[in-house]
């Protein structure tokens, strides 16, 4: 995986599943989740977690990165964003978007 990589992964939200090798989370620049609690019991940050190949530490919550206009700078960073699916950013989003199509 190249530097400027941003890999979006949706689908691990159970604790059974997993998308992506736990190395590819070791070797990113940034680790965004959509909830920090859930992250440590589901997706891809939870395994990595387990298996001690990354830290806490690495991990941040995509509101707090939004909020302070943390944006990856894409030639130089691999982005990995777990989410593991929050109902009210589905609901958020959703509100969103009806809200610009009508």
């Amino acid at each position: 995986i190249q530097a400027g990589t941003l890999i979006i992964a949706i689908g691990s939200d159970t604790p059974e599943k997993q998308e992506l090798d736990t190395d590819i989370l070791v070797n990113a620049t940034r680790i965004i989740v959509d909830s920090k609690k859930q992250s440590l019991t589901r997706g891809e940050v939870s395994r990595a977690l387990r298996a001690s190949a990354i830290g806490e530490h690495q991990v941040f919550e995509l509101g707090a990165e939004i909020a302070k206009g943390r944006r990856p700078t894409m030639a130089t960073e691999t982005t990995v964003v777990d989410l593991t699916g929050l109902a009210v950013q589905d609901l958020k989003i959703a509100e969103f978007v009806l809200n610009r199509i009508n």
